[in-house]
This record gives structure tokens, sequence and C-alpha cells, in this order.
């Protein structure tokens, strides 16, 4: 792996008793207990006298829905209930994702009711929810449920769902829009007159799932005395679920507990509130007895959230010298049946087209943005949301546009990527960006892939009929998306995250927070700012994470956010902690608190080590033996509570680099390698950085030239197993050579930006243009399966 100067010389900072551990590559804490096998999933768990869920999903894509007859289900042994909506109405409310509607006065919400009512919209809807002694009963039971339905035609294609008026998914809204949004910044019918040149492309992205390796569940138990109910639920918010749930059943906050366990996987699936945890939560409050539903990958398959399929008409215009001078854009997205709480579904294509100018210097744009509903699951965010797209396009149209005017690919990038000098920089879409290194990763990553070299070795290939093509994505990424973010487009939530650091009095150190880890590391990271701003060594700090009952009210993980919201406020907890050790310890020791140190677990004078109290002795005086020998006004305790609500966003950047081979006989593309130069501001674990930006890599490349969900015409889906919707194995991914350019950002303590989802936006660019690059063509749909890579070979023109 090559890798940068700051990560070689932070690779042995590991020592976790002294020295500064933000930086370092300390090993991942919970990784023992993941690889022992004493992780605690859903799937694991059991309470005495535990029902299992089983949901009757409709067969058929659109339809009115008649009758239903449970009789039978009823009568088979070992069934405890069987509930259709009409007998969980009266406790339970239709979820709603709303907008505010004086900033979004397209947008149409609709009603969700969790078991279907009157009419189902796609087939995978849940109609029926059955409660028996195991899955087994269960799915049997749920087998003889009659369902009377009556097949209305199904709304499947996007662009003849935009203008059908006639076969409606939701009667209400009076056409198939969900939200339209027009936005324009300049003159730019008068940049595209003046251009040298213009190149525009249609392009298209397939279907995907986010596939995490647990699927969802959620297991719900209901104490009928105190009416406490609790819901242990595989996901990433588990505060905004238990506010929900709390919401929707109208039963009292105070008297709900959501628990996230260990989760395995999320990558933007599970920070949603699902229809399943309100029925669940619902049966049990009926019923008395715990009730746990486990998602099959079938069911995952065809009724979990969907992400990622637009198309997208896109045009630049370019000067002479090949500076950008204006895009114009038309996208529409497929969102499925509806709209999914809290972000909408219409996030994915307003972030695709607020993200689309990335790096790039320009201030005249326009873009008209649709998201239309069909008889498919329901679209909503998946890692990087809409960028991975956005990018997509704008790579894709600069790489023709180099073309057009004879220009190479990473030229055409260097004259228009923003340089150190122009931060911070206002987009034309109104993102601040503070701080970045666009050009440098650029740079690096031309280095690191032996550009020229590879330009003469390709013409040498090429002479011999071997296909090689290099392609380069430049991004940045939007990250840590606070409040006023959230507000400014009309979303009905807020994003600050919340930590509370407790000192105990043997000197161990509790962190409580309102994030949730999903293989974030976030046990070893918090505990690594936590140790460097109290001087306490890390393995006396526990994290503990997703229980509502002990967490401060958090937003939870999702949106590259950890790092910034829970590190930043960590950062500052942990100062304030200190500022409190040093006062107390000053006392103690008879000096001003700024003469005090906190270093080894020590609170020692500065310049004086000899002269020291051990924060665990310190702890204990102020905590348990002799609080009253405390200065005066110093409250007892060593606890602190902070609440950090960050700026709109932060913005890393990367450089990805794909070099292929391509066999125009059979359409294989084979990944010779894969490159990232990468910013992700000042970074607390290099280990757990390149952890994320493989797994991303992996997720990117899966989607650029294998992951596809299928419907027919029908809207029956086509992908409804692993054997049909493809992913990438270990043999299709390559070595990931990662380097590292660190700008911290001046925005947040610790200088932190995101890094989770930033693997995953680039790959459809780089590997899009590698490939089109072999062969002398543009390759603007994907997948690029083995069909469409031949239609392009075709094509070629080298």
């Amino acid at each position: 792996m090559r890798v940068s100067n700051s990560l070689e010389s932070a690779a042995g900072a590991n020592d976790m008793t002294t020295g500064k551990l933000v930086g370092a590559r300390v090993k991942r804490v919970e990784d023992a207990r993941y690889l022992l096998g004493e992780g605690r999933y859903l799937g694991g768990m059991s309470m005495p006298g535990m029902l299992e869920v089983a949901f009757l999903r409709s067969t058929h894509a659109h339809a009115k829905l008649r009758a239903i007859d449970t009789a039978a289900a009823r009568a088979l042994p070992g069934v405890e209930a069987v509930f259709a909506w009409s007998d969980l109405a009266d406790r339970l409310a239709p979820l709603r994702a709303d907008l505010d509607p004086e900033k979004n006065p397209t947008y149409k919400p609709c009603a969700w009711t969790p078991l279907a009512s009157g009419k189902v919209r796609w087939a995978g809807e849940a109609i029926v929810a059955v409660a028996a002694t195991n899955r087994y009963v269960a799915e049997d039971a749920a087998a003889l449920v009659e369902v009377d339905l009556e097949p209305l035609p199904a709304v499947v294609d996007p662009e003849a769902a935009l203008a059908d008026r006639t076969n409606l998914v939701h009667d209400e809204w009076g056409d198939n829009v969900l939200c339209h949004t027009d936005f324009a910044s300049g003159d730019v019918d008068g940049a595209f007159a003046r251009a040298k040149a213009v190149v525009r492309r249609r392009f298209r992205t397939g279907r995907h799932h986010a596939l995490p390796l647990e699927t969802r569940g959620c297991l719900a138990h209901y104490e009928r005395v105190s009416g406490e109910l609790t819901l242990w639920t595989s996901s990433q918010m588990q505060h905004m679920v238990r506010t929900k749930l709390a919401e929707h059943l109208g039963h009292p906050e105070n008297k709900v507990r959501v628990i996230a366990p260990d989760v395995g996987g999320g990558f933007g699936l599970k920070c949603h509130f699902f229809p399943e945890e309100a029925v669940v939560a619902a049966m049990a409050m009926k019923l008395g007895r715990p009730v746990r539903w486990l998602e099959d990958r079938r069911e995952s398959l065809i009724s979990s959230f969907h992400a990622k399929e637009e198309i997208v008409d896109a045009e630049i215009a370019l000067d002479a010298d090949g500076q950008i001078l204006a895009a114009r854009v038309k996208a529409l997205a497929d969102i499925g049946a509806y709209s999914a709480f809290p972000w909408t579904s219409a996030f994915e294509v307003l972030h695709m087209a607020q993200m689309l100018p990335g790096p790039y210097r320009f201030q005249t744009y326009a873009f008209s943005a649709s998201s239309v509903a069909t008889n498919k699951s329901t679209l909503s965010v998946y890692r990087g949301v809409g960028a991975p797209i956005g990018t997509f396009v704008m790579e894709g149209l600069l790489d023709e546009g180099a073309a057009a005017l004879g220009l190479d690919p990473v030229e055409i990038r260097r004259r228009n990527l923003l340089r150190p000098e122009e931060f911070p920089y206002r987009s034309v879409t109104g993102m601040e960006y503070e701080i970045g290194s666009y050009v440098e990763c650029l740079e690096k990553a031309a280095v690191a892939a032996d550009y020229q070299a590879f330009r003469k070795e390709q013409a040498e290939l090429r002479a011999r009929g071997v296909y090689r093509g290099i392609g380069f994505s430049c991004y940045n990424e939007i990250t840590a998306l606070g409040s006023k973010y959230w507000y400014g487009i009309g979303v009905p939530m807020s994003a600050y995250e919340s930590v509370n650091i407790r000192i105990e009095p043997s000197g161990d150190v509790t962190l409580f927070c309102g994030t949730h880890s999903e293989g974030q590391a976030h046990e070893t990271v918090y505990a690594q700012i936590a140790s460097d701003e109290l001087g306490i060594p890390m393995e006396r700090i526990a994290v503990r994470l997703g229980d509502t009952r002990e967490s401060p009210y958090g937003w939870g993980t999702w949106g590259s956010r950890g790092a910034v919201t829970a590190g930043g406020a960590i950062t500052l907890a942990g100062r304030k902690l200190a500022s409190k050790l040093k006062r107390v310890a000053g006392h103690f020791l008879e000096v001003a608190p700024e003469e005090i140190e906190l270093v080894g677990g020590r609170a020692q004078l500065r310049g004086a080590p000899a002269r020291y109290i051990e924060i665990s002795a310190l702890a204990k005086r102020a905590i348990f033996t002799a609080a009253a020998e405390l200065p005066a006004g110093e409250e007892p305790g060593l606890d602190q509570t902070t609440y950090w609500d960050p700026p709109p966003v932060t913005f890393p950047n990367a450089t990805h680099v794909a070099v292929v081979e391509v066999d125009v006989q059979t359409g294989k593309v084979d990944i010779l390698r894969y490159i990232v130069v990468e910013d992700c501001g000042k970074m607390i674990n290099p280990m757990v950085v390149d952890g994320q930006i493989t797994g991303g890599v992996a997720q990117g490349l899966g989607g650029a030239m294998l992951e596809h969900i299928l419907y027919d015409d029908a809207g029956q889906i086509l992908t409804s197993s692993l054997m049909d919707y493809l992913l990438p194995s270990a043999a299709d991914v390559p070595f990931i050579e990662i380097g590292h350019v660190e700008t911290p950002s001046p925005l947040v303590p610790g200088g932190f930006k995101g890094a989770g989802e930033g693997g995953a936006i680039a790959p459809f660019g780089a590997l899009a243009n590698a490939v089109g690059d072999a062969l002398g063509v543009r390759a603007c749909e994907l997948p690029l399966s083995p069909e469409r890579v031949l239609a392009l070979a075709a094509q070629r023109s080298v």
C-alpha cells in the first residue's frame, strides 16, 4: 500500500499510556469482541415467551385491497395473533415524511400505513403480520392468509410515471411527482452561447441496495404494569426512532427505551424509522409478550429501501482553455412507492444536483430535478446519497470536454479545480467549502499512477490489441451536515451531537454518546480523543453507545458525521472536564490551575513532574472521600455533558484513479490498479480511515460494475436473491492503494472532517472513465456489465 508521509509517521505512535493518540494507528478495541463471537446482535437475542413475526407481503405491485381472511392462519397451532391494519389502527398512526412547505412548495407528503390499507403499492408491501411461537409457524400461517386483491396497472418506468396522470401511485397527488425543484444561477444561456465547446450526455445508474451483512430487525418488550416499552432495533439513529415510536404509538416518550445492540452494517439504510418497527412495538403492547422480527434476505431485497436509480441529462459549456463556463442538468429519480422518514426520498436527486459542481470553479449553473413515485420499493439514502451520481456525471463530462478541446483529462481537471488560495469558497449552490487540497490530491494521484508512463505503455499495448484505460475522478464530499443545513432545506430535524464524559471515583472514565457504531470503530476513536484531552490512558476509558436511557439525546451515525459531530463534542467536553481537573488538582497541590498539565493519568506541575497527583486519587477525593475539600464554589463530581452543533457542513475531498483492461471479445473488465489520495482533515486513526476507504471503494465498485435491482413491466422484482443481485467478491476488488493529505477543518474542534462515505463516491466516475478511455468511447450507463461493455466495444474508436 502506498501511503503518505503523515500516515507513515503516525504508524509508530501507538503507545496507549503516553503521548498523543489522535493521529495514531491504534488497534480497534472492539475487534476482540467480534472475533471471539461475543458480539450481541438481534439474531442472537431471546426472551422468555418471545414470539416471532412473519409478514405476509403483497405479490402484486399495484392493486386494490378488497378483503383479508385470516381465519385459517389464526387456527394454526402455535399462532398467537394475526394483525391486519384494521387491528392496529387504534394503537398506531400512519408514518409520514414531511418537508417545510414554504421551502419545498412542490413536495407532496403521503400517509404510509405500516400495514397496507386500501391498496398495495409495490410487490413486497406488508399486508398482514403474524406472531407465532417460532418463525417457521409464523411463515406457514402467513401463507394461509387469503387476500383479495384487484390488480391495477403497475407504474414502473420513471419517465412514463412523470407524464402519467391516469395510473397514479397516490391518487390524492393528481400525478406521480413527489417533488420538483428548479434552480438557476447566472446567465446560463449566455454562457452556453459563447462556449468554445459544449458536451452533453444522458447518464443512467442502476437501482441499488445497501445490503448490510445483518438485515433489519427489532425486538419489542412491553411491561404492562409500569408501561415501559423497550425496543431493541438494528438502527443507526436510536434516539430518533424512540421519538417517532412514542409519537406514532401515542405513548409517553419517557416510558419508551430504544437500544441498538451491535449492528452489522447500515450504510444509510438503517437511519430511518421503519413501518416494521412500529408494527412490532404495537404487537408487543397488544399481546403483552416479547415480539421479534428478523428480516430474511429476500425480504431485504424486495422490501428494504433501495437507492440511486436516476436518469440525468447533463451538459457543460467550456471556453477555449477548457475552463468550465456553465453546467445545465435535468435529473429524474425513481423513488418507489413512498417517501422515507426522516430525509424524504426527494433528497437523493436534490443532493446529486446540489453536489454536481463538486470541487470545480464555476458560478453559472441550472438544474431541474424531479422525484417520481413508481410501484417499487421505496428509495432513500445509501452511502454517499446522490454524490456518486453527481460525480459520475461531472467527471464523464470533463473527460468528453477534454477530448473535444484536445486536452489531457488530467490537465482539464487541473485548470478547473479550486486552489488553496481560493478558500473559503462559496459554491454556486451555496455550499461553503472551508478548506481543501483538490489540486494536491490530483497531482499526487497522477504521480502514484505513473501517468505519463501509463500513456506511453497504453499506446504500445493498443498496437497489439490490448485495451487498457485510466480514469480519474475528483470529488468533494458534504459531511457532518449540521442542524442549520437541514433547517435550510426544510427537513424537520436537528443534527447536533451529544456526549457525557464521567470520571468515576476510581479514576476510570465512562463516555456516553448519542451516535452508534455499525463498523466505524467508535469505541476506539472516541477513546483516543478523550484520552488526549484528559491525559488519561485509553485503556481506562469505556465508550457506551446505542441506549437512549444512558446517553444524552443525539442524532446517530450517518452522513460521515461521527468524527466531526461526536468528535467535536468529545473534544469540547474533554476540555471542559480537563479544566476542572486542573482547578481541583491545582487546589490540592497549591498551585495555579494553569500550571497543571494532564499527562499519563497524572495531574502534574508543568516543568516539575515530580509534583503530581494521580487523576485516580484526585477523582476519589473530589467525588467520594473529600468533596468538602474542594475549592469554594466548585461543585462535586467530575462529569461533563456537552452538546455541539457543527457548522452546516464540512468538506473532505479526494482523487480516485482506476486502471483497467477490457477484453473486447467478452466484455470482461479487469481492474488492474485502484488508487485513492484523500483528505479528511485531521485523521483520528489512519488505520480506521483506510478501512473506511477500502470498504467504500468496494461498494462503489459493486455499483459501477455489477449491482442492479431489476423489475419487469408488471412491477415484479427480478433480483430477489444474491444469485441475481450481484455483489463484488474478494476476487473482484483490487488492492486499494491509499495516500493521504491532511488539511484540518478550521470549523471543527480537532480539525476533523468526515471519512465514512468518501470511498464510495468516486468509483462510478473513475471506472466509467477508465473503460471509456480504454475503448475511446463514453461510458454513461451503469452498471458496466459484460453485455454493456461489449456494446461499447463495438463502438470503439481506437
